[in-house]
């Protein structure tokens, strides 16, 4: 990638080019398993692309659009990394508010993590998932290859209300319980 001397940052082509790479490479995947008659890898890997592309989608519609953002311009930022998305919410009327409400400390905790995703390679892998309830907004950020330990990510993060949950030493799954009421104040 071609990085123009504005700060490191991609330039507009250099995103396209990206863009493009991932979708080629997934269409000659395709394309071969047609050839070589594999129908059930041709649909499995239909489906599973069908839906990252809806969650992504649902998440870039999201209405915390700064937490949005941020997550997207730093998705665009990097290259060789594997991205997934997923949001659910078992009621519609929560949906809008408390994504809202939750935007900025959603946004503080995405630059917080993202200070140490910069200090590791590329070749990431991260999973950004939304649980939209009716007091809480759940945020469940996976990260491979973490270069801390759950204590300093304890203590990274303990102004907020965060469980670690980890399942070994370098892959983490960190669970940020974001109170509604608290944000309502």
């Amino acid at each position: 990638m071609n990085i123009d001397n504005m700060g490191g940052k991609m330039n507009n082509l250099d995103v396209y080019l990206k863009s493009r790479h991932d979708f080629v490479n997934q269409f000659q995947l395709l394309y071969t398993y047609k050839q070589l008659g594999k129908d059930d890898e041709v649909n499995s890997l239909l489906d599973e692309l069908y839906n990252n592309l809806k969650q992504e989608q649902l998440f870039l519609n999201a209405p915390c659009r700064k937490f949005v953002q941020e997550v997207f311009e730093h998705k665009i930022s990097t290259s060789g990394s594997k991205w997934t998305f997923e949001i659910e919410c078992s009621y519609d009327e929560y949906y809008q508010k408390n994504l809202e409400l939750s935007d900025s400390v959603m946004l503080d905790i995405y630059q917080t993590l993202k200070s140490v995703i910069k200090e590791q390679c590329d070749d990431i892998q991260l999973g950004l998932r939304l649980t939209v309830e009716k007091e809480f907004v759940i945020l469940n950020i996976f990260l491979n290859e973490m270069n801390l330990n759950d204590e300093q990510l304890k203590i990274m993060f303990s102004e907020y209300n965060v469980e670690i949950l980890s399942e070994d030493d370098n892959d983490k799954e960190i669970e940020f319980f974001i109170n509604i009421n608290e944000l309502e104040v």
